[in-house]
């Protein structure tokens, strides 16, 4: 058990100032609950039986390196992003622990790879922390960034204040022309039949809403390209174009 004299919202707050002071740009709280839809294996209460709060933060993409996507440079920032994320995670891993409250990191990377899902989804958590909205391409668009950010979570028992999903669309289509779904080069989003769904969260306009997505094709695609840009590295994206042609969260 935690300090019982710790309100949810002073503690909260805390863990909020020390991720900005860190160099966080994002930081959310979501609640275990509306996570739970996840497959078995892949929830935070999978992980940690008595979770009560799932920590989101986000570190943003530079703009002009974005631009050069598909490019080495823009890999490089990608998994700089990544690291940075990590040493950020476990020092609030540490901030709880300290406060003798149980707390599990899971990073950027943190995947099944046979399966090409996160061991939990970073971005339903992003949207359930109330830092933004799916758009189409299945990115989380945030209203100061637009898709171009990475996310990291912790996983704890502490008793943090949620916070309010965002509620306002952010993904404007008939203003971009869906940019994003027409700039795939290898076509691997189509979009998700309606009929069956009950749940109005996966509707167009609800807070899961994106459209479907060939992981598989995305993935051969990129190992394909890397191999023809001379990649010397088995990660790295060798593509983005739909981070890259967003126009949410850019500055004029």
């Amino acid at each position: 058990m935690g300090k019982e004299s710790k309100t949810d919202l002073e503690l909260t707050n805390k863990n909020r100032q020390f991720t900005i002071e860190s160099g966080g740009d994002l930081f959310g709280v979501a609640s275990p609950e509306p996570l739970a839809a996840a497959p078995p294996g892949f929830r935070p209460q999978d992980i940690l039986p008595d979770c009560r709060a799932v920590i989101v933060v986000g570190k943003r993409l530079s703009d002009a390196a974005v631009e050069t996507t598909p490019s080495r440079i823009f890999d490089t920032m990608y998994f700089a992003t990544n690291s940075f994320l990590d040493q950020l995670l476990l020092k609030i891993t540490d901030f709880l622990v300290r406060e003798k409250y149980k707390a599990i990191a899971i990073g950027p990377h943190s995947l099944d790879g046979k399966r090409l899902m996160g061991d939990i989804s970073q971005k339903h958590a992003a949207v359930a922390a109330g830092l933004g909205r799916f758009g189409p391409q299945s990115l989380v668009l945030t209203p100061q960034f637009g898709p171009r950010q990475r996310w990291g979570t912790v996983i704890t028992n502490a008793p943090l204040q949620p916070d309010i999903p965002v509620q306002d669309e952010l993904c404007k289509p008939d203003q971009c022309g869906y940019a994003c779904i027409k700039s795939c080069p290898a076509g691997v989003f189509s979009e998700r039949r309606l009929e069956g769904i009950t749940d109005a969260q996966f509707l167009p306009g609800g807070l899961w809403y994106y459209w479907n997505i060939d992981k598989s094709a995305c993935s051969a695609y990129r190992a394909s390209k890397k191999k023809e840009l001379g990649w010397v590295t088995e990660g790295g994206h060798a593509c983005a174009l739909c981070l890259k042609v967003c126009p949410v969260g850019l500055k004029k």
